[in-house]
């Protein structure tokens, strides 16, 4: 391996033994060789280390170990601080990316002359099946590579595994947030872009993200993590009124989309006082009602319940996170 690789693949690890495997090797297949993977193992209590183990002879797979769990936060900077190639890529440990990515995400990235780039998400159920292709949200994926500013970036509330020139991390001294166990990556990529980070994407699927039961998201409160996230870029020094409006706005909407299911099915059975609780709390989830922007998901929840897998709401939760 290089001294300085080109790209940094940096993975926290958390008791993901049986998909390590396939996220080790989907980098071993890469048409780019000039990566190093720094993989923090966040103090599994599975099998995670010793799956690790096995890949060890590749020279190119370093591994670290949290003493005890530090979150995702936290575990990212551990890798961060340990990198030493040109751009950093985030890969996560049950997840896997396409061949070609890494070298294509590099050429982009150089060719716009971007500090970040990110291509589209394969969201897959853990038997394999495709559940949606996107990049954000609330914006649907362009049919041509496209630059987006920090505004639009705000409105289409992006999910996404970036490459980030590492240059830039470290010379405005961004890190992840470790107080924010859902939503910390939501908050890095925003204080990327308010410090000047510029932004591009290129629409081509090569990142599969796994959604599985036992993530992160299910064992913390959705909305209070997002609140966090909002509360943590409204102090950055480069928040200006006008982003921190943009901000605000964008949480609301994005507490409304999280409350409806529970406001849609409040009014259908007639629970008047919850329903009525809920308006309170995000009065837009009538707008949604009324509009019928979410018809699809409200069939999904109510007229085809049988059909409907019983992780249904585990996949809800980590495609809006």
């Amino acid at each position: 391996m290089a001294s300085h690789p080109t790209v940094s693949v940096i993975t926290p690890a958390y008791n993901v033994a049986p998909y390590i495997g396939q996220c080790i090797e989907s980098l071993q297949a890469q048409t780019l060789a000039d990566w190093e993977m720094l993989i923090v193992d966040d103090a599994s209590s599975d099998e995670t280390p010793a799956v690790v183990q096995r890949y060890q002879h590749d020279p190119r797979i370093r591994s670290m170990r949290n003493e005890q769990n530090l979150g995702p936060g936290a575990t990212r900077n551990h890798a961060l601080d340990a990198a030493q190639g040109d751009w950093i890529a985030i890969v996560d440990a049950d997840d896997w990316i396409a061949p070609e990515r890494l070298e294509k995400l590099v050429r982009f990235a150089e060719a716009q002359g971007v500090e970040m780039v990110a291509d589209l998400q394969v969201y897959r159920t853990e038997w394999g099946g495709v559940y949606q292709v996107s990049w954000a949200t609330h914006a649907k994926p362009p049919k041509a590579p496209r630059r987006y500013t920090l505004e639009q970036v705000i409105a289409a509330h992006p999910s996404f595994k970036p490459l980030i020139r590492r240059a830039f991390l470290d010379a405005k001294q961004i890190r992840y947030p470790t107080t924010i166990r859902i939503g910390e990556d939501y908050a890095f990529y925003g204080e990327v872009l308010l410090k000047g980070g510029r932004f591009a994407l290129l629409p081509e699927p090569m990142y599969s993200y796994r959604v599985r039961p036992g993530t992160t998201v299910t064992r913390y409160d959705v909305l209070d993590e997002r609140r966090k996230a909002m509360e943590y870029l409204l102090q950055l020094p480069e928040t200006t009124p006008r982003i921190a409006g943009l901000l605000r706005r964008a949480y609301q909407r994005d507490r409304a989309y999280a409350l409806y299911p529970q406001f849609a099915r409040s009014v259908k059975r007639g629970e008047w006082r919850t329903a009525a609780r809920l308006l309170r709390e995000s009065p837009q989830v009538a707008w949604l009602l009324l509009t019928g922007l979410p018809s699809a998901l409200y069939r999904r929840l109510f007229d085809c319940e049988k059909l409907i897998d019983p992780w249904r709401e585990t996949i809800h939760k980590e495609v809006n996170r």
